[in-house]
């Protein structure tokens, strides 16, 4: 008798993990797929991970996402944001602000946000350079797996923004591994919400 209570109390816990699961990480893969952006005064594309001095694979999707709206006159600025990691030869944001110009954005264009480490500070302080420059509203650019987390930041600090969510790259294992991070990364933000 006590041998199937066990069993039946590991089972619901199992069915309470898999829907805590589910609950978190259901609404990161919507946003990533339903997400659209509206015409705004500026682009934030958060930075990631450089391979030496040059995007990373995730990185450079998200440049991708932020030519494409830049060129379908979605709004006419981009902020590039991302400091210099430990493991980086220059800043995120001016690997950043390279391959846009690279890719033929003018680099009038392109405004820098070089002291942030994480995406709350992405967004605080490129929400201070839009207060510089008058503008009120913003696409964020990130990928799939990060777009829900971006929203829901930005909401806190009352940054009027829409998203365009990047793909992720070809690679299961390494998207798998993102959309884990970030479902781990959207509890935090809820229950501990940055100050």
């Amino acid at each position: 008798m006590l041998l199937i209570s066990r069993n039946r109390l590991r089972r619901y816990l199992l069915m309470l993990l898999l829907l805590l699961f589910l609950a978190v990480e259901l609404p990161i893969i919507a946003a990533g797929q339903m997400t659209k952006p509206e015409p705004s005064d500026v682009i934030i594309v958060l930075g990631a991970k450089l391979i030496d001095s040059k995007p990373s694979t995730m990185l450079r999707l998200r440049l991708d996402e932020a030519i494409r709206l830049f060129k379908a006159d979605y709004a006419p600025t981009i902020i590039v944001s991302g400091a210099k990691g430990r493991d980086e030869e220059i800043s995120e944001a001016s690997a950043m602000k390279n391959y846009l110009i690279d890719q033929g954005i003018d680099p009038r264009q392109i405004l820098i946000e070089d002291q942030s480490y994480n995406t709350y500070q992405n967004l605080i302080y490129s929400q201070a350079i839009m207060k510089q420059h008058g503008m009120e509203n913003a696409i964020i650019v990130s990928n799939a797996s990060h777009i829900r987390r971006s929203l829901v930041l930005a909401s806190n600090l009352k940054l009027h923004a829409t998203g365009s969510a990047a793909p992720m790259t070809d690679n299961l294992y390494l998207t798998v591994k993102q959309y884990l991070r970030e479902g781990a990364a959207m509890v935090s933000v809820l229950l501990l919400p940055p100050t």
